[in-house]
């Protein structure tokens, strides 16, 4: 048996749905019982839902009753270090052989960081390293998420262009979280998880693309054109908070990735390990194409 935290997520439900297409039982927890994509997992052979808060102690112990390996995914909140590290000794005390912990950044993962989000996930992984016991452990450090840009398609594409605090030529290696979900759900299953153990693991996808050339592949996939815009970051803050419902402490923290971008820091390739074991092969070409089509036509249009 498995365990995934945060199962509904873009990560999490890729390791909900490779675990179940691999014949193995799935403990799936989410938020609610109920929802779209609730539905959809509790669809999937081998997979029981559990709906359990990673605040609630006494669920999680519950929870992990019997279960082997767990991943662990959660999202961006202020109590986020304190969920995790509650899945992580749940999982110690239920004698789980096992974790993977998605990370984020590890270039702003540490103790000072100005990203509040980098600041929990190194007391995460400070408290893992601490306390996993006879538990093996694995973080992954993937790279600018393809889903980071679903605010182009239901934000700024109708408007005929995609907008960030970038310059048209700055780049990234993005990655598509399915990806992310399809390693953890492999390194879950593999045999001897000991050669994974300690190790902080990269992830990215096999294309560089520079901002301009995210907008060709928009114009291409539509058939009108889509032009990169430079915005302040003061003014991207301001349109995540109101047109993606951020809080202004994570807007403020998300908008630190642009700098890491300017500075090249979403550059890394993938870890040889996970090379070797399943590559990431999704191109955002092939992510827009998925996408693109959803986005609401331009004002003009409706």
């Amino acid at each position: 048996m498995y365990f995934v935290a945060g199962a509904t997520g873009n990560v999490g439900s890729q390791v909900v749905r490779k675990l179940s297409e691999s014949g193995v039982g799935v403990k799936a927890q989410t938020r609610s019982s109920t929802g779209g994509k609730v539905a959809e997992l509790q669809r999937l052979p081998g997979v029981e839902i559990v709906a359990c808060d990673l605040m609630d102690k006494a669920g999680l112990a519950e929870a992990l009753q019997g279960v082997k390996a767990v991943f662990l995914v959660c999202g961006n909140a202020k109590e986020q270090a304190q969920m995790e590290i509650n899945v992580i000794d749940a999982a110690v005390a239920a004698g789980c052989t096992y974790l993977v912990e998605n990370g984020t950044h590890a270039g702003y993962t540490n103790k000072d960081s100005p990203v509040e989000f980098g600041r929990h996930h190194w007391e995460i992984e400070e408290h893992l390293a601490k306390s996993a016991g006879a538990m093996k452990w694995t973080v992954l450090h993937a790279n600018w998420f393809m889903s980071n840009h679903l605010g182009d398609i239901f934000g700024t594409l109708p408007n005929g262009a995609i907008v960030y605090p970038l310059k048209p030529e700055d780049k990234a290696q993005l990655v598509d979280p399915r990806d992310v979900g399809d390693i953890a759900a492999q390194m879950l299953l593999d045999s001897d998880p000991s050669k994974y153990h300690g190790l902080h693991l990269m992830i990215s996808g096999p294309d560089v693309l520079t901002w301009s050339q995210i907008a060709a592949l928009y114009t291409e996939e539509l058939g009108r054109p889509i032009e990169m815009a430079t915005c302040s970051e003061p003014e991207w803050v301001a349109a995540a908070i109101k047109g993606s419902g951020f809080e202004h402490w994570l807007a403020e923290a998300a908008a630190h990735n642009f700098k890491v971008i300017r500075d090249g820091g979403f550059l890394h390739t993938t870890s040889p390990q996970l090379l070797a074991l399943a590559p990431p092969r999704r191109t955002m070409k092939e992510w827009i194409a998925e996408w693109a089509p959803r986005s609401p036509p331009p004002p003009a249009a409706q």
